[in-house]
């Protein structure tokens, strides 16, 4: 057989992404919580990410960690009810998408792209993302909270190229896999692994790029042989 009938065809890529700051249309929630926490608003962000890594790794529930963001602020005991209102404004900033992100998506579902979420984020977002609207493009997420283990340890990359092995019946191929992240460390372990990863420039911050991550994206796959016009 000659090498050009052994040739196999490239396998057709899995675009993997991250939500905030690639899908999310911003990624400050502090103003929307510091409307039911009030406070110093330099205070309840510091604490609402020194305390975020935790949260998302699944290692405190949602009473602990929205328990501690209220406690730096001066509020001393939330009530279930104030814990869910704190979790839904979160979820709410956090599912608003970046109108040109929503438009990549509704093109690859259009396309019949496989799409996959990875994201740093806790078990209650990740319930909250499966019910979104634009969420029924997707095959599955990978959400860290749920799984114990943050991006960028290799085990959470490991995880999703298992699932994508588990859902074809296969063997996942890494480079097939596209992934779009708004970290560079992200970006880097993945790349580690094989994946074929990329920078997206984080949405709703200044960047020095005038490239938007969905403008990368639709030029990244071109490459790859998926046209999205």
């Amino acid at each position: 057989m000659s090498k050009r009938r052994s040739r196999r065809t490239p396998p057709r890529p899995t675009v993997a992404l991250d939500v905030g700051g690639v899908l999310s249309a911003g990624h400050d929630p502090v103003p929307d919580i510091h409307e039911l926490l009030g406070g110093d608003t330099e205070v309840l962000a510091e604490a609402l990410w020194a305390q975020r890594p935790a949260y998302d790794a699944g290692t405190v529930t949602a009473a602990e960690y929205w328990g501690a963001v209220a406690a730096a602020v001066g509020v001393d005991r939330l009530s279930g009810t104030e814990v869910d209102e704190l979790q839904e404004a979160d979820n709410r900033y956090f599912l608003r998408l970046d109108p040109a992100a929503r438009a990549l998506i509704h093109d690859l579902a259009r396309h019949r792209v496989r799409l996959v979420l990875l994201s740093n984020a806790s078990v209650a977002f990740g319930e909250a993302a499966r019910r979104a609207d634009w969420f029924e493009a997707f095959s599955f997420a990978v959400i860290s909270g749920e799984e114990q283990v943050l991006k960028p340890d290799a085990e959470i990359y490991e995880i999703l190229l298992s699932a994508l092995a588990h859902e074809t019946g296969g063997v996942s191929i890494p480079s097939a896999v596209l992934f779009f992240d708004d970290r560079e460390d992200n970006v880097a372990a993945a790349r580690a692994l094989g994946i074929d990863a990329h920078l997206w420039p984080r949405n709703g911050e200044p960047s020095e790029s005038a490239e938007h991550g969905a403008d990368i994206a639709r030029r990244v796959l071109a490459e790859r042989g998926v046209d999205l016009v």
